[in-house]
């Protein structure tokens, strides 16, 4: 989206070039119905730097938060119309684990966490046209983020028997009673609230690269923040699948919306 090396000297500041990134991807944002042609992988791509880029750029507080409130509409958006096992789905739920992990709301953290698991044990939404099952390696990493919230808040946010059962349901299914990465997960009544959580694991961190892919006739094609591009298409009918329903309309109409920037708001779930 832009070269820095096309700046001045004195623009390169850190601070500048994430002001910068923000002031773009908001206008990819709004002008996300100008193209139709951008597939979903593309502007969930889009969704997420802009999320990213707004928490980086934040000055205060307030502007973390509205950061956040941005992912948590995206994910609600995103669990309706794919499903919360889906892996864009599951992207965009880390994400937001993290974002609540770096503010500090480790209960929250632990919630996203505890609901994936429970899906993965539970199934999804019934819906045969959404995914209802996961790798061994992402019920591994589910379980090894919700120990980390554990670890954070130095408890549960429930009673201890609620993880301990979720946990060994998980390891009891079928599909992964075979499985080594899930076998070796330890029981929740090994953990110990004294350990020290891995910092490492859970946050935040800054992206090494800003891409995005594009589909240009080329399925490896992508773009990053060297190139100049500005428009997107995140708005909903984008996000549809066959079939798939969101405010009652079908297969790719636009919904109505009333969350912040445009996208339908988490906030009665949430």
């Amino acid at each position: 989206i832009f070269d820095t090396c096309t700046l001045p000297q004195e623009q390169h500041d850190p601070k500048f070039k994430s002001d910068l990134k923000q002031s773009i991807l908001a206008l990819l944002w709004a002008s996300r119905d100008l193209q139709a042609s951008w597939k979903s992988d593309t502007v969930i791509a889009i969704g997420r730097l802009y999320v990213q880029a707004r928490y980086l750029a934040a000055k205060t507080n307030k502007d973390k938060s509205s950061a956040i409130r941005l992912c948590e509409d995206i994910n609600y958006n995103l669990r309706r119309v794919w499903g919360s096992l889906d892996p864009k789905t599951l992207e965009m739920s880390d994400l937001l684990s993290q974002l609540y992990t770096n503010m500090g709301h480790f209960r929250e953290a632990q919630g996203v966490h505890e609901n994936i698991l429970r899906l993965i044990v539970e199934g999804d939404d019934g819906d045969d046209r959404t995914q209802d099952h996961v790798t061994p390696a992402m019920a591994q990493r589910q379980v090894g983020l919700l120990k980390q919230s554990f670890l954070r808040l130095k408890g549960w946010d429930k009673s201890p028997e609620v993880y301990k059962d979720l946990v060994h349901d998980l390891k009891a299914m079928p599909e992964f009673k075979k499985e080594k990465e899930v076998q070796e997960i330890k029981g929740v009544g090994d953990w110990n609230v004294k350990e020290q959580p891995d910092e490492r694991k859970g946050r935040f961190e800054q992206p090494v690269e800003w891409v995005f892919p594009v589909d240009d006739g080329d399925a490896k094609s992508s773009k990053g923040m060297n190139v100049k591009r500005a428009t997107s298409n995140w708005g909903m009918g984008s996000l549809h699948k066959e079939g798939a329903k969101v405010n009652g309309r079908v297969n790719g109409s636009v919904a109505a919306i009333n969350g912040e920037d445009g996208f339908e708001s988490a906030s009665e779930e949430l």
